[in-house]
């Protein structure tokens, strides 16, 4: 990490004024699926329809018996959304309680593209041995977010779910009450693709065999 971001990072953690972020603006996570033992993506995802943001500092909590997947660097697995956040760099970190940590923000104070949809994907790995069920995956406390006016706003922490299934022909829904009916396709290890292939996908919540 060069001066600059050191400064910038510094400056954030500094800041003094308050701002409210708009009723209208919220974050949320497109839920996942996964068996035991596999790893799959989780969308973490924002609204900002009436607020001019450049950065955003969250802390992400996982359940037990799952952990933030790494790479061959051992550093997270975290995929970036160029249509929200084209200017930003991603500063990732896995802490001492393998909470996941992230800094999205931009020397230059470039903003987030307005509208709604993921900023980013972190990838996470299930244990062998977690059972089947719903989880937990949430923000711990408030979410740093600042405005281009160089005002700290907060956000309330929100929590997704990773459903664990062991079999995977008898998947059949993912309750995903904070995102809508929008197409997105999935394959059964939960990862987004591009275009449905033969066999058996995951569309709106929904089982597709094709």
């Amino acid at each position: 990490m060069n001066c600059m971001k050191k400064l910038y990072i510094f400056l954030l953690a500094g800041l003094a004024s308050a701002g409210v972020w708009a009723e209208d603006d919220a974050f949320y996570f497109n839920d996942a699926i996964l068996m035991p033992g596999t790893s799959a993506n989780i969308e973490f995802c924002m609204r900002n329809a009436a607020t001019d943001l450049t950065c955003l500092e969250a802390e992400i909590q996982l359940p037990e018996g799952f952990v933030v997947a790494l790479d061959e660097a051992g550093s997270p697995v975290v995929t970036p959304y160029p249509n929200r956040s084209a200017k930003h760099e991603i500063l990732a970190n896995v802490l001492d309680n393998g909470n996941l940590k992230l800094l999205i923000s931009s020397i230059d104070a470039d903003l987030f593209d307005e509208g709604e949809g993921p900023l980013l994907s972190f990838r996470v790995q299930a244990d062998e041995d977690v059972l089947a069920g719903e989880y937990a995956v949430e923000t711990v406390g408030e979410s740093l977010l600042v405005s281009n006016a160089a005002e700290a706003c907060y956000s309330v922490g929100v929590t997704g779910n990773v459903l664990v299934t062991d079999d995977a022909t008898g998947i059949e829904a993912i309750d995903n009450r904070q995102s809508t009916t929008d197409n997105i396709i999935y394959n059964l290890a939960g990862q987004r693709v591009s275009k449905a292939r033969g066999g058996i996908f995951i569309q709106n919540g929904k089982k597709v065999l094709k």
